[in-house]
């Protein structure tokens, strides 16, 4: 069984990638042949249009976070400070969450700027079948969004915002305004931005490559990745502990 850790235990309450660590949800991964990739939502067509993951040597699980009520409402109130110093300002009357990773913070968020909290959901529009993937679409159902409303779409981890473009529309279609996205890693290198401020907690810029890569194409070739990191991370942690890492 694992200890609750609190903000008590943080030896270095403002180094993020520290209580990231400290929690248990920081993967870097060794040199050489010990390297282990890991799989990103992220995707891509090959040359056979044929739809693969990206895939990268660190990961930032902040689930692993989210497990210790008392360190995640930390994190939420030193967001909220930055959102509040940020163009964005106090101009937001909604904080919404991107699922999954965003719905834990997006509460902390909307309970320390004193708005309204709510999260987008995914609905299966498509059965996974034995010759298809199931297919979903974004929908706001179980929080109102209303017309005029200011909203603060909240990640987790920020890379190809491919989750924003879509929650930008769905956000339009209710008549209200986006004006800018919280997370607490914005890992993204700059491609692809959305139109409206970025507020991370953690920047952050991290390296991705498409699997035939010169840089990885011989780990892939080795299968050295972890294609689903969450459902595998006691290895990736034990790959840690080895001390494999800086």
């Amino acid at each position: 069984m694992l200890p609750v850790l609190t903000r008590a235990d943080l030896t270095s309450p403002h180094d993020h990638l520290e209580t990231l660590r400290l929690c248990g949800g920081y993967y870097l991964s060794p040199e050489g042949s010990d390297a282990l990739l890991v799989g990103y939502a992220g995707t891509y067509e090959d040359n056979d249009g044929v739809k693969r993951q990206l895939v990268g040597k660190t990961y930032y699980n902040w689930a692993k976070c989210e497990e210790n009520p008392d360190i995640l409402e930390h994190l939420g109130s030193l967001l909220a400070d930055r959102v509040r110093m940020s163009d964005v300002g106090g101009n937001v009357d909604v904080v919404l969450g991107a699922p999954m990773g965003g719905i834990a913070t997006a509460y902390c968020l909307a309970l320390y700027l004193g708005v309204r909290f709510g999260f987008v959901e995914k609905e299966v529009t498509k059965v996974k079948t034995s010759d298809s993937r199931e297919e979903t679409k974004l929908v706001i159902s179980r929080h109102d969004v209303f017309s005029g409303d200011h909203v603060l779409v909240v990640e987790d981890v920020c890379n190809n915002f491919s989750t924003t473009d879509k929650m930008i529309q769905l956000i339009a279609d209710r008549g209200a305004t986006m004006v800018g996205v919280a997370c607490l890693t914005n890992r993204s290198m700059g491609v692809k931005l959305p139109p409206v401020p970025i507020i991370g907690l953690m920047e952050i810029p991290t390296a991705q490559w498409r699997q035939d890569d010169p840089e990885v194409a011989d780990l892939i070739a080795a299968g050295r990745i972890v294609p689903k990191p969450k459902n595998d991370w006691a290895r990736l942690m034990e790959v840690n502990a080895a001390g494999r890492t800086t």
